[in-house]
């Protein structure tokens, strides 16, 4: 085939079809990506996406909730001009017609769509997460990717931050690495645990992660704290990652295979002992593997940094004897007190672990990055967006999959204590529960015949997590839709419930029970609810009065 190539001033762009390109990159230049399930094949030379060089074929998703993917050629030399010849003749194209500089160009990289269900539902429900603004600065415009010249509004990884990252990464190549990343909510500390893991990947073959914040989870669905297997770098948002939930983590596991439990709220105020004994087993975990390779171990803090989130920092810091501690800082009431002192903080509940560290940590106070624009997304989109992924997979153009049809007999439940036992098959339907694995429980049948249970133990694993479709009273069954497949569900002997919700899926999208926006709106009391602005507190009534 013969294809004419236009060399623009940034970027050399090939037509291959309405749906796909390759994109020669110059030299030194840097771009910013705005798309969504892309496959980008580096098919001559290097990329450094978000900081990380990669000559790998990677599936990238850059949407508005987040800073856009930065991406050049690094450090990289330009390719020989019959190296590039070459590369393009062995995929198919050849020159046209006219001169061409082929000077400058770093690396060759083909884009193609990868669609997926999830980001299709993301952003019917999301509609803002894609635009097409700016179109007329992108070098590069297609219905799912857009490259634009520059580094405007894209990740960008302060000077300030590089230092101790570099030092911790010299660290690690000499021994046991185990890295505290600690600061208040919207520091910038996820894009600091993400940079921490992919320098990390650039001189180990994986990085085992810990997530502790269970409101804002990296790699899992809210409301779990997870020990995961890192073996390719961290650029797609939180809610584009799909773990694999294990019962046991092995040394030769694939890419994001996971150990997790369930606490199955989104703060650990309410829940501060049962948080701390789950996060305390996969420490435990997290240091037997340490012991058996080399990998080093990342923990993402929770971002509750006053109160009793002093006291759960101290607990953690102690399990956890860190080698380094990098501490946001943004000169602001929410940072936390000085490290040493927080390690010398008393516990919570009686749960600490009073036994110094063995040796100081290296600790590293870094300027946290606070946007002045306030995030994009709230807190609860974003959970809400990580939840509707990861179910993404029961949805289907005709509406919802078939559901599993489990016998009371074969599951105990775990409900709240407040919970009396006739309600139980009430408080199940329709909700998010938590699938764990374990030994099957010796539970007591109550009036409505289900066996229930009142807490869970660190040895019962989460599997994932299925939403109850309906609860059959006179089968005594429940029917589940869940994503876990048939195999895994076959291990799994208890139901826990949570408070997550149900994620919502637009009654245009897709027809299905309980999850669609049916409310008549103009009954009173069916519609949502809104704030009333006219309405004021007393004390707001005095300060303007």
């Amino acid at each position: 085939l013969l294809y004419t190539i236009k060399f623009e001033e940034m970027a050399g762009v090939i037509s291959i079809s309405k749906s796909s390109c390759v994109i020669l990159l110059r030299t030194g230049t840097h771009y910013n990506i705005a798309c969504f399930d892309t496959a980008l094949s580096v098919l001559a030379g290097r990329v450094s996406i978000n900081g990380y060089p990669s000559s790998d074929s990677l599936t990238l998703c850059s949407l508005n909730s987040h800073s856009r993917m930065s991406v050049n050629t690094g450090n990289s030399p330009s390719l020989r001009e019959a190296d590039l010849v070459n590369c393009l003749s062995d995929n198919g194209i050849v020159r046209g017609d006219g001169e061409l500089d082929l000077s400058d160009v770093g690396a060759v990289v083909l884009v193609a769509p990868s669609k997926t269900l999830s980001t299709d539902l993301l952003r019917s429900t999301y509609k803002r997460l894609w635009d097409a603004q700016d179109t007329d600065e992108a070098v590069v415009k297609l219905d799912f990717f857009q490259l634009r010249r520059g580094l405007l509004g894209a990740v960008a990884i302060p000077g300030e931050w590089s230092s101790p990252v570099r030092t911790l990464l010299a660290a690690s190549s000499d021994g046991v690495c185990r890295v505290a990343v600690c600061g208040p909510q919207n520091s910038g500390k996820s894009t600091l645990a993400r940079f921490t893991v992919n320098s990390l990947l650039s001189e180990h073959g994986s990085v085992l992660f810990l997530e502790s914040d269970i409101g804002q989870s990296e790699l899992t669905p809210p409301g779990l704290v997870t020990l995961s297997v890192v073996r390719q770098p961290l650029v797609n948002p939180p809610y584009c990652n799909n773990p694999h939930f294990v019962k046991e983590l092995g040394e030769n596991t694939e890419h994001l295979t996971s150990l997790s439990h369930c606490i199955g709220v989104v703060s650990p105020s309410q829940v501060m002992k049962e948080y701390l004994d789950k996060l305390f087993d996969l420490i435990d975990t997290a240091h037997q593997l340490m012991n058996s390779s080399s990998a080093p171990l990342v923990v993402n803090f929770m971002g509750w940094t006053k109160g009793f989130g002093v006291g759960l920092h101290a607990d953690i810091l102690r399990k956890l004897q860190p080698t380094h501690v990098l501490n946001l800082q943004t000169n602001s009431p929410k940072d936390l007190p000085p490290i040493p002192e927080v390690i010398q903080t008393p516990g919570i509940l009686g749960c600490e672990e009073q036994s110094t560290p063995s040796s100081t940590p290296l600790i590293s106070d870094i300027p946290g990055h606070v946007s002045e624009k306030g995030p994009s997304f709230q807190a609860f989109e974003l959970r809400h967006m990580a939840l509707l992924s990861y179910f993404a997979p029961i949805y289907s153009s005709g509406g919802i999959e078939a559901p599993y049809k489990i016998s009371w007999q074969h599951v105990s439940v775990i409900v709240p204590e407040d919970i009396e036992g006739d309600l139980v098959s009430y408080t199940l339907n329709c909700s998010v529960v938590a699938l764990l694995s374990g030994p099957p429980p010796s539970s007591q049948p109550n009036q409505e015949g289900i066996l229930v249970m009142r807490e869970d133990f660190p040895s019962m694993r989460c599997l994932g997590l299925g939403i109850v479709r309906a609860v059959d009273v006179t089968e005594k069954v429940f029917y589940i839709n869940t994503p876990v497949s048939g195999q895994a569900l076959e291990q799994v002997y208890i139901f826990k419930h949570t408070s997550l919700p149900v994620p919502h899926v637009p009654s245009g999208s897709l027809p299905m029970p309980y999850v669609s926006n049916l409310a008549a709106t103009e009954i009173l009391g069916t519609g949502s609810r809104s704030q009333r602005a006219n309405l004021k507190r007393r004390y707001q009534a005095v300060s303007q009065g």
